[in-house]
């Protein structure tokens, strides 16, 4: 019966530390797409091409908010005392997008660019900061 609740206890911690690997990987994955939709934002604002700058703002968009579910932040944010620099730069790199994907909505294809690049800085900071 000792035997037993140790043998329990190793595979439950091993099935509980692959999840969470699993978890770190897709959230990984989730933030390397979302720097590539804001990259190509910026290319398409480039270009002129305001409409796929919106398009890839909000797909880049969904990878953040997707890559914040797998990872979620480990204290709470306090962003004016500087205590949680990744909610700072995550805060940010939203805002950043709101404004690329406002520029968007008013053919602005330039702003759009511009805003989708720093929010891809932010999120690049916000990565650099964990």
């Amino acid at each position: 019966m000792y035997v037993r609740k140790p043998v329990i206890s190793v595979i439950l911690a091993g099935a509980f530390s692959l999840f969470g690997v699993s978890a770190a990987v897709y959230a990984e994955k989730h933030a390397k797409e979302a720097t590539e939709h804001l990259d190509q934002a910026v290319e398409s604002g480039k270009k002129g091409d305001a409409e796929g700058a919106a398009k890839h703002t909000e797909e880049a968009q969904q990878h953040a908010i997707e890559e914040n579910k797998e990872h979620p932040y480990a204290q709470p944010s306090k962003a004016v005392t500087g205590e949680n620099p990744k909610a700072e730069h995550d805060t940010k790199a939203f805002s950043e997008i709101k404004k690329a994907k406002g520029h968007a909505k008013k053919d602005h294809a330039k702003e759009a660019g511009e805003a989708a690049d720093k929010a891809a800085t932010h999120l690049e900071e916000k990565k650099q900061a964990e």
